[in-house]
């Protein structure tokens, strides 16, 4: 029985941790494979779920380490993105508009419903080094867009992420029926002051 193949792309400033997410996941950095033509890595993930077996592929681009956005060929086709920003570098929240329109105008089909977009924080594991306050994002609320915080190095919300993207595309209800190997954490996070981060976000948007 065929799996559902789905195109996933990441999208972020370089550093922002988008390859970090990636590869957190053993069975996706074990099968990368890397597409010269459109200068990108892909990651692979099969994934067992309530509403079937289904393959989630990660697009990272290569090109816009020297700064820029990666052409319509990286994007186009997509399924749904998540799009990354460093909560340590308000530059990377700020540039996220403009890797969401990139991911817009590349899907961007007359009559097609929107593609699904997850806003993701990272590096939530250096609090005192936050430059990006809770308050002050507004991006994803105002798109109506889903918004997790991760910490990948400590494994901090990664697979609740990935069950954020699973959800988009195979309903609300599906959940993750086998267990997804993860990269061992090499730093550890302030559970108590993250949980009381997100409660500020959701109150905020009351």
């Amino acid at each position: 029985m065929s799996t559902k193949d789905f195109k996933v792309v990441l999208g972020g400033d370089f550093g922002s941790g988008r390859t970090s997410f990636a590869t957190r996941f053993l069975d996706a950095k074990k099968n990368k494979k890397t597409l010269k033509a459109i200068k990108t890595d892909s990651y692979p993930l099969i994934l067992q779920t309530s509403a079937g077996a289904a393959t989630f592929t990660f697009f990272d681009t290569l090109v816009h380490a020297k700064g820029g956005l990666p052409d319509n060929s990286f994007f186009r086709t997509s399924d749904a993105a998540i799009l990354f920003f460093d909560t340590t570098n308000e530059t990377s929240y700020e540039n996220l508009v403009k890797w969401y329109d990139a991911v817009d105008v590349a899907n961007g089909r007359k009559g097609s419903e929107p593609l699904p977009v997850i806003i993701v924080g990272t590096k939530v594991d250096d609090i005192k080094a936050r430059d990006v306050k809770v308050k002050d994002i507004e991006f994803p609320r105002k798109k109506g867009l889903t918004y997790v915080e991760i910490s990948a190095k400590a494994n901090y919300n990664v697979k609740e992420l990935l069950l954020e993207v699973v959800k988009a595309l195979l309903g609300f209800g599906t959940i993750l029926t086998d267990e997804v190997a993860l990269e061992k954490a090499s730093l550890e996070v302030d559970a108590d002051a993250l949980e009381k981060l997100k409660k500020e976000y959701e109150e905020a948007g009351q």
